[in-house]
């Protein structure tokens, strides 16, 4: 999480103009007095301020928190469908959209990272749900925080002069943001200047209404009587609210006669007013525009090319409402506007995207021309399927709704020819089974097809296939061979191309879900099992299900059918005679569902004759190259079946050549010896109890096989830090000699400077070994920038610039990682403390809990 704080201070150069020798350009004016000054920490001051704060409580749709805001444009998800939330007009819309629907109270999810913005305009970087919760859960509204029924009309402007009373600078204010900073760095100035408010000011009220005041106690009791105004809002005749109506559709009008009748008013958002006739090709011409004053939002027509006398001039909104009227007067003329909407029912974003997962959908384009009618599903999880004439589907693609403003769009992102469809369409009509969708000059029209269960299909369509087949090698599995019943009346034939597939449910075949590879009048091989049979016809969409049982039975009970011949292949051991599992590697590898008897003989006259079997069939040797497993059914008949048994090389000192091993000790006061277990160094190797080990201070010793080390498991250094001992593996008549080097390792506190810190870092590359024991974040590499504070961390696909620092403690050298994002790797941001450092690796631990360790290991090359 990343913080950033907005302010605008206060310019110190005021003190440079104070004692400029430029005198001439210092304008003198009256000593402002004690109540016209702008006193730090005075009441005047404290309210402005909470009139400018920013107000949470405006967006809780959004948040469900009133100390916070969420920063605009922001976008989130509702019901599957995504919205992007631009203005305040926009959050109304949302709250209808949520009125709409019975949902849970979690279903509204944000599109990460969003900002949240305080009431003191500091604002706070969130990048998932959890850490917004956790600001949610800690949020305690503060109502004294806050004054929401009050607002400045900006700009307003500020006076600031010297101790001499002297005007050194105009501070002009253009928004809260600005005031609520500028009075908050006066009240910790601590200089001789002194700002007075330019009056005078213009207060407006949540209802709409101003006040102009001129002195500083007219703010403050205007400021102070903002709150009897807070109940009286008329939220339907808002003029952002107000504006968003009037372009939505057209409107009738009337002034109470039947000059009107045949006349429609129509606001285009660009400000051009049009007044239709009927169904005349060409309208009167004009202008429109919204404004706000004392009395309310005025609408104002210009520029008419007719009626300039009747309707020209502002017009007083009085009243509105949220069924799409709206009255209002000019001089003594009423005119009542109702609002003239297209049936648009199942339009809204929400019915739209519950209905289209519903069925297929007949798509047609000016963009494809296509010989074949085309059918697409949208699936509830954002594909876009295909459908064929076997009601086969394929994925060709995603789709999703969003909401811009009040405008529905369905975003198409297509493969497979069907690329020309990508893009934004905006749904314009809609009707009970079908959308009208354009993208420019282009449109698409989608016709809803419903699949529609008829069993009479089956006396057109259907399979025949023999019920029972005969398993001719003990298998389970018999050949099926499947064949239509196509009837040729004249009222199958209206119902052609009628396709089948073939589906092991019948919920699988009512829905057209896993599909079975059966092909007509090809063998195919089954198991006993009911399988279904789905006709289907795509122009129709109609279907129906015929069950097909099918039984495998039992040809015979040949149980050998279950084996045949095996080969072996270990490694030549030391001795050159090679350990065979003949149990594991041959019947063990079987699953053979008739009983049978097992045995293993040296030769065939053996095995034919059941005489000497082999004992230990699991841990056999012998130089041997064949033996012989005996099958012997329950009636007494035996079948023989030949075991070959094959070598190969194998390098047994492998493990030991596969790292360099390297014991560490930390020590501290610069205790250059310490104790080593030896057996650790290769203990993954040394398993084998016919390996025979021992440790040697010298690879001479090593190789003669003299002076072994007595008590590897506690060996002492005796050279200085960093010591090389050898041992001695013994396989067979073979032997090598690995060395296993000491280190011992400084760790006393302080025993790296941040000065040292700073230097080993920015030599070469770094990489977390070990993360709390894991090597899960190895492949991140680290380069650590000398002066830009900048660590470049990098994967083959992935590269993050995070920020890196040093710092001197008590307890020791401190570096904080900050800003990293990437998969696990952001574990990672925060202080850490240097617990052990030399050249080549650092030990670090978590500041606010040790048992978090990160081991950095550094490659240079």
């Amino acid at each position: 999480m990343s913080f950033r704080i907005n302010s605008i201070v206060i310019s110190l150069l005021f003190v440079f103009f104070c004692f400029t020798s430029c005198q001439d350009e210092i304008n003198e004016i009256e000593n402002p007095n004690d109540q016209e000054a702008i006193v730090p920490n005075s009441t005047l001051v404290n309210l402005m301020g909470r009139t400018a704060a920013n107000s949470g409580a405006a967006d809780d749709i959004l948040d469900g928190a009133s100390c916070f805001s969420v920063e605009l444009p922001v976008t989130v998800v509702v019901n599957d469908i995504t919205t992007i939330i631009e203005t305040e007009a926009d959050l109304e819309a949302l709250e209808d959209m949520l009125s709409d629907v019975v949902i849970d109270e979690d279903i509204l999810d944000f599109v990460f990272p969003i900002t949240i913005i305080f009431n003191d305009y500091s604002e706070i970087f969130i990048e998932n749900e959890d850490e917004l919760q956790t600001f949610v859960n800690e949020c305690v509204y503060n109502e004294n925080a806050v004054i929401e029924c009050a607002d400045f009309v900006y700009p307003i402007s500020f006076s600031v002069f010297n101790s001499g009373f002297n005007l050194i600078d105009t501070v002009v204010i253009q928004n809260d943001e600005a005031l609520y900073v500028f009075l908050n760095e006066l009240e910790e100035d601590e200089s001789v200047l002194i700002v007075s408010l330019n009056f005078p000011i213009t207060i407006q009220y949540a209802n709409g209404e101003t006040v102009d005041v001129n002195t500083n106690q007219e703010l403050t009791d205007a400021i102070e009587a903002a709150e009897q105004f807070c109940n009286v809002i008329d939220d339907d005749c808002l003029e952002d609210e107000i504006a968003l109506n009037l372009v939505e559709c057209p409107w009738n009008f009337s002034n109470g006669t039947d000059t009107y009748d045949n006349y429609q008013l129509i606001f285009n958002d660009n400000g051009e007013l049009l007044i239709s006739e009927g169904i005349a090709t060409s309208a009167i011409g004009g202008a429109w525009s919204l404004s706000t004053t004392d009395n309310g939002v005025l609408l104002s027509l210009s520029e008419l090319t007719a009626f300039q006398d009747d309707l020209e001039g502002d017009w007083l909104i009085v009243s509105c409402n949220n069924a799409g009227s709206i009255t209002i007067t000019r001089a003594n003329t009423v005119l009542e506007l109702v609002q003239d909407c297209p049936q648009t029912e199942g339009c809204s974003a929400l019915e739209i995207n519950a209905n289209i997962s519903e069925c297929v959908w007949k798509l047609e384009t000016n963009l494809l021309d296509s010989f074949v009618p085309i059918f697409m599903h949208f699936n509830s999880d954002g594909d876009v399927l295909i459908e064929d004439v076997n009601n086969l589907e394929s994925q060709i693609g995603t789709w999703e709704i969003v909401t811009i403003a009040t405008d529905v769009f369905v975003n198409l992102s297509l493969q497979q020819g069907y690329e020309s469809l990508n893009g934004q369409w905006q749904v314009v009509e809609c009707e009970e089974g079908s959308l009208y969708l354009i993208n420019g000059d282009n449109f698409i029209t989608l016709e809803q097809r419903c699949e529609v269960n008829n069993q009479d299909l089956l006396n057109c369509y259907s399979l025949y296939v023999l019920s029972q087949e005969c398993d001719d090698n003990n298998d389970g599995i018999a050949t099926f061979v499947f064949e239509t019943n196509s009837l040729q009346s004249s009222e199958c034939i209206e119902l052609y191309p009628i396709s089948g597939s073939y589906h092991p449910t019948y919920d699988d075949a009512i829905i057209s879900t896993n599909h079975l590879n059966i092909q007509l009048t090809t063998p195919t091989e089954l198991t006993s099992q009911t399988i279904y049979f789905r006709v289907f016809n795509q122009e129709t969409q109609e279907f129906a299900v015929q069950e097909l049982e099918l039984i495998v039975e039992a040809c015979n009970d040949d149980v050998f059918n279950c084996f045949g011949d095996f080969e072996i292949v270990e490694c030549n051991q030391p001795n050159n005679v090679p350990v065979y599992n003949l149990s594991a590697n041959t019947i063990g590898l079987v699953d053979c569902q008739y009983p049978f008897t097992p045995s293993f003989h040296e030769t065939l006259s053996d095995a034919e004759n059941n005489i000497n079997p082999i004992a230990n069939t699991e841990a056999y040797g012998t130089l041997a190259t064949e033996v012989y497993l005996r099958i012997e059914a329950e009636s007494g008949n035996f079948q023989i079946f030949n075991v070959y048994l094959n070598t190969e090389e194998c390098n047994y000192f492998e493990c030991f050549q596969g790292f360099d091993a390297v014991l560490e000790r930390c020590e501290e006061d610069n205790n250059t010896s310490a104790t080593f277990d030896l057996t650790i160094a290769f203990s993954n190797c040394t398993s084998n109890p016919d390996y025979n080990i021992s440790y040697h201070l010298t690879q001479s010793e090593a190789d003669a096989n003299i002076s072994p080390i007595l008590n590897p498991q506690s060996f002492t250094n005796f050279v200085a830090s960093q010591q090389t001992v050898y041992v001695r593996v013994d396989i067979g008549n073979e032997y090598q000699v690995f060395p296993i080097q000491l280190n011992v390792i400084d760790c006393s506190t302080g025993s790296c400077t941040e000065g040292d810190i700073d230097s080993i870092l920015t030599e070469c590359e770094w990489n977390i070994t070990s993360y709390n024991g894991s090597d899960n974040l190895d492949s991140y590499n680290f380069n650590f920038e000398e002066n830009s504070g900048i660590v470049v961390i990098y994967t083959d696909t992935i590269v993050i610039d995070a920020y890196w620092s040093t710092t001197q403690t008590s307890d020791g050298v401190v570096i904080e990682f900050t800003n990293v994002s990437g998969p696990n790797i952001q574990a990672i941001n925060g202080s850490w403390l240097v617990v052990e450092c030399t050249t080549e690796q650092l030990v670090l631990h978590a500041i606010n809990d040790s048992n978090n360790e990160i081991v950095l290991d550094r490659t240079c090359e």
